[in-house]
């Protein structure tokens, strides 16, 4: 990705994240981001376009903040409490990608192809719980719901620090995987 494109990217996570899909156009993103409009449109064909490009580079960044930690040598609520915290310093760390991430996930300009590509990168994280369930140390339930669990806490967490910033120490981050892995584990 060059520069300006990395430009209007950057811009437009920022712009629909304060604004949403409707409240920001093409126009204002490319002034904001210093480039003709022509130009956004030379990288992006329309707005949808423009806003899947975005969920997939959110989503990769995300996993890529989180992929290949898992480390065999520890145990299983080790491993996972390390994956929770990636997730929510990268809430944190990376905001605008994160709750573009969350304002756009049900989204109706989000198409299957791109929650396809989505879904099939996330299988790896699939996986850990998949170990958790075979030691037996997490409660059954389907792949989907532990995950949807661990990001319901994620969410929660990072929104509890937004809140509250003063807040933010390792005491009350333990706290918050604590009240994540009392729900999970047997």
């Amino acid at each position: 990705m060059n520069e300006k494109e990395l430009k209007i990217m950057d811009t437009s996570l920022k712009l629909f994240v304060e604004r949403g899909f409707h409240g920001t156009s093409t126009a204002e993103i490319a002034r904001n981001a210093g480039v003709a409009t022509g130009t956004l449109f030379h990288y992006f064909k329309t707005k949808e376009d423009l806003i899947n490009h975005l969920y997939l580079y959110s989503k990769e960044s995300l996993l890529g903040s989180v992929s290949g930690h898992y480390n065999n040598a520890e145990s299983f609520q080790e491993n996972i409490k390390r994956l929770w915290l990636k997730l929510v310093y990268f809430g944190i760390q990376e905001s605008n990608q994160f709750q573009f991430i969350l304002s756009f996930h049900c989204s109706p300009y989000i198409t299957s192809l791109t929650k396809r590509q989505v879904e099939t990168k996330f299988e790896s994280v699939f996986e850990a719980y998949k170990i958790g369930l075979e030691k037996q140390e997490i409660k059954e339930a389907s792949y989907e719901m532990l995950t949807d669990c661990l990001w319901g806490n994620v969410v929660a967490t990072v929104n509890h620090f937004e809140r509250y910033p003063e807040r933010f120490n390792e005491k009350t981050l333990n706290l918050a995987f604590e009240l994540f892995w009392g729900g999970i584990s047997k």
